[in-house]
């Protein structure tokens, strides 16, 4: 099954800064990232890794435009982008941590993957180590309840027991 989902700049932004932004091409067949998402990846302050990352040609990674924008009360421009490129390519989800984003992707009916699904999943394929990568990411500006980590953190044991 091809998985074809719509990135916003939070969860591409800290993938690249833990060095797990390659794991997208291996987790999806195809990445879509609008241009106001780029264009808050290579913005003067974002971190250099990041801004370098985002310009490198992808076989899976596309930069595309959106047609028809218009802006949603309360998102950036890179959430709203992000959540019209998913309706109008009908993709699987939207990677996306902002809380008012996902909840206006619930309002239209688009599924949403964060940043530690995202990791999570990555795990459960032996892609990467999660305790590993929640530790770099926590030594970021990453900003999650340890509660949510420490979930994560139990899954991941519990899986990895069972394969023993």
């Amino acid at each position: 099954m091809s998985s074809i989902v719509v990135a916003d700049a939070g969860p591409l932004h800290y993938l690249v800064l833990i060095d797990c932004g390659e794991i997208l091409g291996n987790l999806f067949d195809h990445v879509l990232v609008p241009f106001a998402v780029r264009d808050e990846l290579i913005h003067p302050r974002a971190p250099q890794k990041v801004k370098d990352w985002i310009v490198q040609a992808r076989p899976w990674l596309e930069i595309t435009a959106v047609t028809q924008a218009h802006p949603v009360r309360g998102l950036h421009k890179g959430e709203t982008e992000a959540l019209q490129l998913a309706l109008q390519r009908r993709v699987d989800a939207v990677l996306m941590d902002d809380m008012d984003g996902r909840a206006a992707a619930r309002r239209l009916g688009v599924q949403t993957i964060y940043t530690i699904a995202i990791l999570e999943l990555a795990a459960e394929k032996g892609l990467i180590e999660l305790p590993a990568a929640i530790s770099k990411l926590k030594q970021t500006s990453f900003f999650i309840s340890q509660e949510i980590l420490d979930a994560a953190l139990e899954r991941d044991r519990e899986r990895r027991g069972k394969k023993k």
